[in-house]
């Protein structure tokens, strides 16, 4: 056995994780961009398992939810910054007059 293999429950818990994350990157993508951190992370565990040579459904599903999640994230971050200058440059404001 090589001395530098990481045990089994160690890759296969990197790979849960990286699902995990992938999939938490798709559900908090729609509140505020707060979908790039678990997308990243997901994205990180996916590679290091790669790297380690573990490629099963966990890792393959991790991988692409972060990818999804991150684009998503992307995506309407800069929604909602366009909607933001786009409302502060109509002048339109909140109290009426």
């Amino acid at each position: 056995m090589a001395e530098n293999t990481p045990a089994q429950g160690q890759s296969k818990g990197k790979s849960i994780a990286c699902m995990a994350c992938g999939i938490a990157s798709i559900v908090l993508s729609w509140s505020y961009g707060c979908g790039l951190i678990p997308a990243i992370v997901s994205l990180v565990l996916g590679s290091q398992c790669a790297k380690e040579g573990v490629q099963n459904t966990f890792t393959k599903v991790g991988k692409i939810t972060g990818i999804i999640g991150l684009i998503m994230s992307i995506i309407l971050g800069v929604i909602m910054i366009i909607v933001a200058v786009a409302a502060a440059a109509s002048g339109v404001s909140s109290y009426g007059y």
